[in-house]
């Protein structure tokens, strides 16, 4: 009977002993740390003269004015475009010679007679830039040149040429200067564009649909470089200050939408851009994509196995840490904790040292010491390496893609190269880890086929 109860009594305790083996639970806890620094994005803007004249033709045509009125002056005037407007450039303003020809219908009183001829006037533009982000533009006439003169010999009258001349010049700045401002106004709504631009890039920006990455550029300021004009071709550059973000995991909020700065004009040294993105990947996304490659994973050591149910990651300071849930000979969870470090060499975010935490290498020791033979260990710390490594490839990607000839509207296109995504740092929060991504490479706006 005693042998009988000393058995019994050795079974409980060994019982009891085995609920003892599963590891206390590693605190959750963050360092309080916040990394933001500010991005310059420089977008040089070109636009090309030659595609202005096209546009300029196309919107100047035909009859450019009329002068009906035989009253004030015994004069009629009808100026037509008679070849292409030629456009040049004259110091920091736009010239033009603009080639017509005239029909002129003159009151002798007792008869009215008509004539034909070609004149060319010259038009200068004067273009500046407003606080508000307008386009202000002044155009006048600068001259003319006879190519040739209406004349009408009847019974010893000339036809008064001086005061054609006059006429056609007086009507040339009311009619044909006006529509050139109108025109320039129309196409090159500058502070419609930037205002919708500046707006969009505080909304969040889907970048990869199957890693759930998105972007908020969110922009502190804005200005622009002052107008270059040589060499056929008018440049700028508009260079945004941001402190961007990236998200993996759900849509995030949108950021607090500032108001438009007032446009502040300065010269810009380079035309590449650097921007440094706070990415977050959470927790849940990580898992997500972990559970995918490890959970119904089975790990076997001689005649003892192990199938992974669930993961879990959290932080603890600057460790993460992997709460393994396993069901088989061992039932219940293991605790591994790393700290993620950047890798130079790989250009990947690796975790260092990934080990079993004190508590369960101690309690494993006494119940399933098997498992440190086992290859699961290596498995989760290859997967969490890979998770990371394969989002930065294919955020690239993703980048490079809406770099290519993107069309911000008709007539003007974005252009770029992606030429290096580099990470810096990267540290945990409660939402997940955050890692500081340095982007590089060039963009250029072109501004050409206006309509």
């Amino acid at each position: 009977m005693n042998r009988l109860l000393t058995v019994a009594a050795v079974a409980l305790l060994s019982l009891a002993g085995c609920k003892t083996t599963q590891p206390v639970r590693p605190m959750e806890e963050y360092e309080e740390r916040q990394l933001e620094r500010v991005s310059i994005i420089n977008i040089p803007i070109d636009i090309q003269l030659d595609e202005l004249e096209t546009s300029l033709n196309r919107q100047l045509s035909g009859t450019l004015y009329e002068d009906n009125n035989l009253k004030d002056d015994n004069l009629r005037v009808r100026a037509v475009k008679q070849d292409k407007l030629r456009l040049g450039l004259d110091g920091e303003a736009l010239a033009y010679r603009v080639p017509l020809d005239l029909w002129v219908q003159y009151d002798l009183g007792i008869s009215k007679v008509e004539a034909t001829g070609q004149i060319t006037l010259d038009f200068k533009t004067a273009v500046e830039l407003a606080q508000d982000w307008d386009i202000l533009t002044k155009t006048e006439v600068t001259g003319y040149d006879w190519v040739q003169k209406p004349r009408l010999k009847l019974a010893g009258i000339n036809l008064p040429v001086g005061l054609i001349a006059d006429l056609v010049l007086r009507n040339s700045k009311s009619t044909i200067a006006a529509s050139i401002d109108d025109m320039v106004k129309q196409q090159f709504d500058l502070q419609a564009t930037v205002q919708e631009a500046w707006q969009q890039m505080f909304e969040p920006s889907l970048i990869s649909e199957e890693y759930s990455t998105w972007l908020v550029v969110n922009p502190q300021f804005i200005g622009m470089s002052p107008l270059e004009m040589r060499n056929n071709r008018i440049r700028s550059t508009i260079y945004v200050e941001s402190k961007p973000k990236v998200k993996i995991g759900e849509k995030p909020q949108p950021a607090f939408v500032r108001s438009l700065p007032p446009l502040i004009i300065a010269p810009v040294d380079a035309s590449d851009f650097t921007l440094h993105l706070n990415t977050q990947i959470s927790y849940a996304e990580a898992e997500r994509l972990a559970k995918a490659q490890l959970v119904g994973e089975k790990f076997s050591y001689g005649k003892r196995s192990v199938t992974v149910e669930d993961l879990e990651f959290y932080g603890q300071n600057d460790q993460i840490i992997v709460n393994t849930k396993l069901s088989g000979t061992y039932n219940g969870s293991i605790y591994l904790s790393g700290k993620p470090v950047y890798n130079t060499s790989k250009n990947t975010i690796d975790i260092k040292d990934l080990e079993y935490t004190l508590d369960t290498r101690s309690k494993l020791i006494r119940s399933a010491g098997w498992l440190f033979k086992s290859a699961i260990k290596n498995k989760i710390e290859e997967n969490f390496d890979f998770l990371l490594d394969y989002n930065l490839k294919d955020m690239q990607r993703q980048f490079q893609e809406q770099l290519q000839s993107y069309e911000v509207a008709q007539g003007i296109t974005l252009s770029g190269d992606l030429q290096a995504i580099n990470i810096e740092d990267a540290f945990l929060t409660p939402e997940g880890m955050v890692v500081d991504l340095a982007l590089s490479g060039r963009l250029n706006v072109e501004v050409k086929g206006l309509y």
